[in-house]
C-alpha cells in the first residue's frame, strides 16, 4: 500500500452545545439538573502539514495565530495530574513572553496538542474552528471546542478515539479552563442526549431517553453575568429558599418523566423560570423582556445557566405559526437569536463528508 502525504491527511468534527432544561441553582443543593445538547455546534477542521509549525485561524474571532512545533521542547510531557498542571503553567509561560495574545482559545489547542500528540512524532497542523455558540453564555461552548479538538488530535494519531476517552481528555482541558468543572458539559457534549446530574455524595450522570425531543429558541441576552458572583448571591440566601429549591427538584423529576413519556413541558419550563426569578440576582430587565416577549408569541421560555445576563430559551409549540414574527421581535429589541434547535441530538462526532474526501484524495495521489 502506498504511503500516505501529511499533506492529506484532515479530518474536521463536530460538536454540539448544550442547555439546562431544569434545575438550575438548586442541583447546586442536592437536587438533580436535566441538561440536554442542542443542534448548534463548534466545528474543528486540523489538517496535518509538513511544516513543522501549528497554525491556527478562528475566522468568527479574527484569530490567526502560529507557532513552531519546537516550543515544546522545554515543555515537561504529561503523564499525571503533577506534571499535567506543570506543562500547563510552562506553556502560559512561554505564550507570554512569545506572544501578546493570551487567547484562551490558541492555549488549548496548544495544551492538547501536547498532551495528545505523541513526543517522537510531532507533525505540524493547521486548526480551523467556527462556532455558533456564544462564548460565556451557559451552551458549554468550552467543553465542545474542548471534546472537537481532542476527538480531532486523537484520529489524527490513531489514539484512543473512543467517546468515553473523548469525554476522560476534554474534562482535563474543561479543568484547565474553569478549574473545578462539573462535568456536565463535557459528558454533555460527548455523549449527547438528555442528560440527569445529580450532585451527591458521588456525582452521578445518567441517560435520559426522551420519547420526544423539543424544539428551542436560545436567545442571547447579551448581557455579561459571573456565575460565581451569582451563586454567591443565591447561597447568601439560601436558609431561606428552601421550599424554592425543593419545587424546583420537583419539577425537574417531572420534566425528566415527561421527556421520556413523549409528553408536553411547557408549563414545567413556565414555573422553573417563576422559581428562579424568586433567587437574588438571577433575573434582570434584560431576561424578564426576552421571557415576556416569548410568552405574548405563546412560546414559553426560562433563564438557562445561571441567569443574571446570559441566554433564556423558548419551547417552541408544535403549532406556532408566528415565529418569524417572535424572532424579529427579538431581534428588533437587540437580542441574538438561535431558532428551531433540535434537542437531544447526538455528542462529539467526526464529520463523514470531509474524512471520505480526504481519503479519497489519498488514494488518488498515491495510486
Amino acid at each position: 500500500m502506498a504511503n500516505v502525504s501529511p499533506r492529506s491527511m484532515k479530518v474536521k468534527v463536530r460538536c454540539p452545545g448544550k442547555v439546562i432544561l431544569f434545575g438550575e441553582h438548586a442541583s447546586v443543593y442536592g437536587y438533580p439538573s436535566l441538561v440536554t445538547t442542542v443542534s448548534a455546534y463548534t466545528q474543528v477542521e486540523i489538517e496535518q502539514l509538513i511544516e513543522p509549525v501549528i497554525r491556527y485561524e478562528a475566522p468568527a474571532f479574527d484569530f490567526k495565530l502560529e507557532c513552531k512545533v519546537t516550543l515544546f521542547e522545554d515543555v515537561t510531557p504529561i503523564t499525571d495530574d503533577v506534571t499535567e498542571r506543570q506543562a500547563c503553567e510552562q506553556i502560559r509561560h512561554i505564550l507570554s513572553q512569545k506572544q501578546s495574545v493570551t487567547e484562551e482559545s490558541w492555549f488549548l489547542l496548544l495544551y492538547f496538542y501536547h498532551k495528545i500528540v505523541p513526543l517522537s512524532n510531532r507533525f505540524g497542523v493547521k486548526v480551523t474552528a467556527t462556532t455558533q455558540l456564544w462564548p460565556g453564555a451557559g451552551m458549554g461552548s468550552s467543553a465542545s471546542y474542548c471534546c472537537s479538538l481532542a476527538l480531532a488530535l486523537l484520529t489524527l494519531c490513531e489514539g484512543d478515539s473512543s467517546i468515553t476517552n473523548v469525554n476522560r481528555i476534554s474534562y482535563q482541558g474543561e479543568k484547565v479552563f474553569h478549574g473545578t468543572p462539573s462535568g456536565v458539559d463535557n459528558t454533555a457534549c460527548s455523549f449527547g442526549g438528555c442528560l440527569m446530574y445529580n450532585k451527591t455524595g458521588h456525582k452521578d450522570m445518567s441517560p435520559v431517553p426522551a420519547k420526544t425531543t423539543p424544539r428551542l429558541l436560545v436567545i442571547n441576552s447579551r448581557q455579561p453575568h459571573n456565575t460565581v458572583d451569582i451563586v454567591g448571591q443565591v447561597r447568601e440566601q439560601r436558609h431561606k429558599l428552601t421550599s424554592t429549591f425543593k419545587r424546583i427538584g420537583e419539577i425537574t423529576r417531572e420534566g425528566e418523566e415527561r421527556l421520556r413519556a413523549g409528553k408536553d413541558i411547557s408549563s414545567l419550563i413556565t414555573e422553573n423560570h417563576n422559581l428562579l426569578n424568586k433567587l437574588p440576582g438571577v433575573s434582570n430587565t434584560h431576561t424578564d423582556r426576552i421571557v415576556e416577549i416569548c410568552r405574548d408569541y405563546g412560546v414559553p421560555a426560562k433563564i438557562t445557566g445561571a441567569g443574571g445576563g446570559g441566554v433564556v430559551i423558548g419551547i417552541i409549540p408544535t403549532d406556532c405559526a408566528n415565529l418569524s414574527e417572535l424572532i424579529s421581535s427579538l431581534k428588533t429589541a437587540g437580542y441574538q437569536v438561535l431558532t428551531s434547535l433540535k434537542t437531544g441530538v447526538r455528542g462529539v462526532e467526526i464529520v463523514r463528508d470531509c474524512v471520505e474526501a480526504a481519503v479519497s484524495e489519498c488514494l488518488s495521489e498515491n495510486v
